[in-house]
């Protein structure tokens, strides 16, 4: 038996930082995906190949309870640790097969950018997309398929599983991204901070995406963003409810089709951002992208970073003329314009019973 898995990638458009304290956030799911492919052995046996992690057919065998037992190096086992723990979270949730071993290959390469021979990690999601993949495929591979088809309450069971995998931090707006696909507003509602999104008709959005060249830690800002917020509990309030109120508002807008109103909501939340940044100083402007909201400002476009900023940026217009426009200042200038389009599907799943699996096999 075999079974194929794959999630999409995801950028925060609007609703970036304030979306931890419970504002609605616009993110869009992107055609770069993780894959997964997994096929059945008769033997206890596991291997595990991940070309763009280094790894090729790393060695486990399961136990009776389950357990892979790594038969690996420690750098390895290292950089598994994604894979271990989403395992073992299905394995407690009871949607892991553990009677027997498997093959096991996981694709991310979707995630990079290669430019003169050097390869770049994009900041697109990569951890979540690849959760979602893989515990999807694990679930199908069990029998348990049926658990994917309530997208929400299957977004909520790997936000939890994610969340502990990365020590409680984040949102999980990029789960939710890399479940539902297409364009969502996505919120936490409530004290209990209960997932919630809604699909969004990406119709009227005309965006293209830069990438600054550089690769930014999101766990790293947000560990930063934690020690600020200890000592300046009232500003960080400010700024939040503040970029959480614009974000609003703009999702307002393109849901009620007017984009001069959306752009400019756009443009009032870079500004916030450009303050929230200089209070608590956080790198969320690169200087590339610092130039690129010098151009933008003025104009009838609107540029702002994505997510923990540093690494992507988005820029909006009304119509794709403009975008357009816009487009050839910035490849003048000599920056990325990463070609980035809707993923409508999100996280997609099939089986083969009777397939073959070869590990030398590109998944596409």
């Amino acid at each position: 038996m075999e079974v194929t898995a794959g999630a999409p990638a995801k950028l925060v458009l609007l609703g970036d930082y304030a979306v931890l304290e419970g504002a609605r956030a616009l993110v869009l799911a992107v055609d770069r995906r993780a894959h997964v492919r997994m096929a059945s052995r008769a033997d206890q046996a596991c291997s595990i190949s991940a070309p763009d992690m280094g790894i090729h057919e790393a060695r486990a065998t399961l136990n009776a309870e389950g357990t892979l037992q790594w038969q690996c190096d420690e750098a390895t086992q290292a950089k598994l640790t994604l894979v271990d723990h989403v395992w073992h979270g299905m394995v407690r949730e009871g949607l892991a097969a553990t009677g027997t071993g498997f093959d096991l290959e996981l694709d991310t390469s979707g995630f990079f950018h290669v430019e003169g021979g050097v390869r770049s990690k994009l900041g697109l999601g990569s951890s979540a997309a690849l959760t979602v993949a893989l515990a999807s495929a694990l679930a199908t591979y069990a029998g348990h398929s049926d658990v994917i088809a309530d997208r929400t309450q299957w977004m909520r069971r790997l936000l939890r599983m994610h969340g502990d995998w990365q020590g409680g931090r984040g949102s999980g707006v990029d789960v939710a991204a890399s479940v539902a696909g297409g364009l969502i507003s996505y919120q936490l509602v409530g004290p209990a901070r209960d997932p919630t999104f809604e699909a969004i008709s990406a119709e009227d959005l005309h965006c293209l995406f830069v990438w600054s060249g550089q690769s930014v830690s999101t766990s790293d800002s947000l560990q930063r963003l934690a020690v600020w917020r200890q000592t300046h509990a009232s500003d960080y309030t400010a700024h939040m409810n503040e970029l959480g109120t614009v974000s609003a508002a703009a999702i307002d807008a393109l849901k009620q089709r007017n984009l001069p109103s959306f752009i400019g909501l756009t443009k009032d939340y870079a500004l916030g951002l450009q303050r929230f940044s200089a209070a608590c100083g956080l790198e969320i402007y690169s200087p590339a992208q610092k130039q690129l909201a010098d151009m933008a400002s003025g104009t009838d476009v609107s540029y702002k970073p994505c997510g923990a900023g540093g690494d992507f940026g988005v820029v909006f217009a009304e119509d794709p003329e403009r975008l357009a426009t816009f487009e050839r200042a910035i490849v003048c200038a000599g920056m990325h314009v990463v070609p980035l389009g809707l993923d409508s599907h999100g996280v997609s799943c099939h089986m083969r019973p009777d397939a073959p699996f070869s590990a030398a096999r590109i998944l596409t």
